[in-house]
């Protein structure tokens, strides 16, 4: 397939993660070992949110500047330090999908920000708005959020990826586990390396797949036949031009790695999520610890735009649990 500037790229390269150099390998813990030796539960609990069937217009987001990390300028949404809310300085990280920027978030920051959160989002090298840097030095997903927290001033932040963006929620818990309150993983992949994971991938994304217009991948049924004005938008959003930067994970994702993740997760997904329905969540929910898991009905694989309300009532809710 061809990225928006029409460079060739290695789509399912990008959905299974790379592995490069520095690649850093952790052992279960042992408390880990005992539970799984016991028998004990770990998926934690699982809640269905019922079809959203109306769309607002998207709330236009604020705050977007440049940000200098090492190698490149990032455009960056930032609603500010959060002190006028009950958060008083906690931030959230909001990491978009392939199909989306930095500024595609428009349900969610005013929403989120309400509550006292300070929201950033921002464009991921190569994306709207934000440089390709330097093709030598690609590198990764977690050390540019890293980065960027640490040129914002942010300490500690819960994290919120989706898809593509998500690929960054367990390198992350295993990179900067003191950095992350809490993390949400959506609709997404996330980079896993097992063999097993990655053959599921391939068996329900049929050959020729990619040649799919982006709208019946990435939307549910639902959401399509509605043809709210809200999907106009989603889709100028998609249209916007982009250079693909594949970014090597910094540690090996397989699942006694994840396993050994302790940041508190919850995990998402669409039903009707053709990447990742719920069957293969579920799957993914084994290996995390105490994970909560969500199930948005009719939605696709951007639960973000598709079930808005639901969506922020959940991680507003799990991110409510994890203050500190």
């Amino acid at each position: 397939m061809n990225d928006r500037t029409g460079r060739t790229i290695d789509r399912r390269r990008v959905l299974a993660g790379v592995a490069g150099a520095g690649v850093v390998a952790f052992a279960p813990s042992a408390a880990f070992a005992e539970e799984r030796a016991h028998g004990s539960q770990r998926r934690g609990r699982e809640t269905v949110l019922p079809a959203q069937t109306s769309w607002d217009p998207v709330p236009a987001m604020t705050g977007r500047k440049q940000v200098q990390i090492p190698d490149v300028k990032l455009a960056v949404w930032d609603t500010g330090d959060g002190r006028r809310g009950p958060g008083r300085g906690q931030t959230v990280v909001l990491m978009h999908p392939h199909t989306g920027n930095g500024g595609s978030w428009g349900y969610q920051q005013a929403a989120f920000a309400a509550e006292g959160y300070r929201v950033i989002s921002y464009s991921r090298r190569g994306y709207y708005g934000s440089e390709a840097g330097p093709t030598e030095r690609p590198g990764t997903v977690v050390g540019d959020l890293v980065a960027l927290m640490d040129a914002l001033g942010v300490g500690k932040f819960h994290l919120v990826g989706l898809a593509a963006g998500a690929f960054a929620a367990f390198d992350s818990g295993l990179s900067v586990p003191n950095r992350l309150l809490s993390c949400t993983v959506g609709s997404t992949l996330a980079g896993i390396q097992e063999p097993s994971w990655n053959e599921g991938t391939t068996a329900i994304l049929p050959e020729g797949w990619f040649a799919l217009p982006e709208t019946f991948r990435e939307l549910g049924p639902s959401y399509r036949a509605a043809k709210p004005q809200a999907m106009a938008t989603w889709i100028e959003q998609v249209k916007l031009p982009v250079t693909t930067v594949q970014q090597p994970p910094q540690n090996t994702l397989m699942w006694p790695q994840i396993e050994s993740i302790r940041t508190p997760m919850l995990l998402l997904t669409g039903d009707c999520d053709l990447y990742l329905p719920p069957t293969r969540l579920r799957e993914m929910a084994g290996h995390v610890r105490n994970a909560e898991v969500a199930i948005f009905s009719e939605a696709g694989h951007a639960p973000h735009w598709e079930c808005y309300r639901e969506f922020n009532k959940t991680v507003l809710s799990f991110l409510g649990k994890h203050r500190r």
